[in-house]
């Protein structure tokens, strides 16, 4: 059975995934802390991203890696992303090269586009991209190194913008972007085994009864979502009309993201 490294693998999504990964890989769990509930299979790193030397010693002897750590935030500075969110990718990317991994999965986010109007496109697949945070800022860089590298190498890169991957739907603008683990597993696993991956950018949603992202490129490379965000609605659901117009970004894809104010780097110069 191949080894797949996951980064992050502590947190909500990393946990929630871990169920359907296993049935078909080992799995490699790094993280700053330790991973509770291990099975057999599954074996914990605890390191830090920002080592390179932590880095080369968690991908050696690895096939896959699906990268989920990260530092995010509304009110993140921007030299906390840089080890973290830049240093990091570009350590794990240089280390599956030398080490002849073939895939690289890369949890980015729907705040790639975050500043965009949720009510300007019929869909969003194919828009420019419009950061909303020295976060989602990152992501733009890590999905552009993992274009760079796919590039120069055998490294095929496959990369998630992930919607909403909480339990439960929220409220009117997450019912647009919500994925379930399950179907946010099945796209993992498409990245990571399907022949023809080079770089492909794909959407982590699961169906919506009014999406913004069709998905077209990953329906293309079989993906069928098994689960509905309007079937997995909150008991505390807030529909559009009970969000509020200011502060909860209802009309942003970003959401709250999207109001926030930099925080600026200019400070104190």
């Amino acid at each position: 059975m191949p080894t797949l490294l996951i980064t992050g693998a502590a947190g909500i999504v990393g946990t929630a995934l871990r169920p359907f990964l296993r049935q078909r890989y080992k799995l490699r769990l790094f993280d700053r802390k330790p991973v509770e509930g291990l099975v057999e299979g599954e074996t914990v790193v605890v390191g830090d991203l920002t080592d390179p030397t932590c880095v080369q010693q968690a991908v050696e002897g690895v096939d896959g890696i699906i990268h989920l750590a990260c530092a995010h935030g509304t009110d993140i500075q921007f030299q906390s992303t840089v080890e973290p969110n830049y240093h990091a990718i570009l350590y794990l990317l240089e280390a599956a090269q030398r080490h002849g991994v073939k895939r690289f999965v890369f949890a980015s986010s729907h705040h790639v586009l975050g500043q965009h109007r949720s009510d300007a496109a019929e869909y969003f697949d194919d828009i420019p991209v419009a950061p909303d945070s020295y976060y989602a800022l990152s992501k733009v860089f890590g999905e552009a190194a993992c274009a760079t590298f796919s590039q120069r190498s055998d490294l095929a890169t496959w990369i998630v913008r992930i919607g909403n991957a909480d339990p439960k739907v929220s409220d009117a603008r997450r019912l647009r972007m919500w994925t379930s683990a399950r179907d946010l597993a099945q796209l993992m696993l498409i990245g990571l085994e399907y022949p023809d991956v080079r770089h492909e950018i794909v959407y982590g949603v699961s169906e919506s009864p009014s999406p913004l992202f069709h998905n077209k490129r990953a329906r293309a490379l079989g993906y069928q979502p098994q689960d509905n965000a309007g079937d997995n609605l909150a008991d505390n659901y807030l529909p559009y009309e009970a969000m509020a117009p200011e502060g909860s970004g209802r009309d942003h894809v970003g959401g709250a993201y999207a109001g926030a104010p930099l925080v600026s780097v200019l400070e104190g110069v």
